[in-house]
């Protein structure tokens, strides 16, 4: 089976945080975060946490310069100034993020994508990278704490509830509309509760 994890660091410290990692068998940590540091939580900039995760055998690849959510490619900002996710999963760089997370994958590695927020619903790495991954069979998993975590899958029916497009019956004159159609519809409004330039 073709699976990969998410999580976010939230403001976990740093032993609690391997110990998730440890609780779900990760083995390699991807940190898709554009800006791999953090002011307030220091024990998660880059370097050092590259360090630390080698001295608990975790290995740390980054690739937060091609599955980021921040964007400054004019070709791929909405007018308003938000990014449009669509256009960004067709960037070859980004694509190439993607055949590489599913390599490491392939590999035998128990991966996750590394990003800032706990929950998955207020991340690029639900709307932006998780259905990149998916569209290519891959089964996402999205790490809450030690006990908890959600499928994607799951997720994406909260988010066809949350905008009412889970069971709405057309209208004598609409047709109906796939469950990719309305997850489409679903993520972009979603997206436009996200602040300008995410991840």
């Amino acid at each position: 089976m073709r699976a990969c994890a998410t999580i976010g660091h939230s403001d976990h410290r740093l032993e609690a945080f391997i110990n998730i990692l440890r609780s779900y068998a990760i083995d390699t940590l991807i940190d898709i975060r554009s800006v791999p540091y953090s002011r307030r939580h220091p024990q998660f900039n880059r370097e050092s946490l590259k360090t630390d995760l080698q001295l608990h055998d975790i290995r740390y690849l980054y690739l937060g310069d091609r599955l980021g959510g921040r964007q400054t490619d004019q070709g791929v900002l909405l007018p308003d100034g938000r990014v449009d996710f669509i256009a960004v999963r067709k960037l070859p760089s980004f694509q190439e993020g993607i055949h590489r997370v599913i390599a490491e994958i392939e590999q035998g590695f128990t991966v996750a994508l590394l990003c800032a927020e706990k929950e998955p619903f207020d991340c690029h790495r639900f709307m932006l990278v998780s259905p990149a991954l998916a569209e290519q069979g891959i089964i996402l998993r999205h790490i809450i704490d030690e006990q908890r975590s959600i499928t994607q899958h799951e997720l994406e029916e909260q988010l066809l509830q949350k905008y009412g497009l889970n069971s709405r019956q057309p209208s004598l004159f609409e047709q109906q509309k796939s469950r990719q159609n309305r997850l489409d519809e679903a993520y972009a409004l979603l997206a436009k509760k996200i602040k300008r330039r995410t991840g």
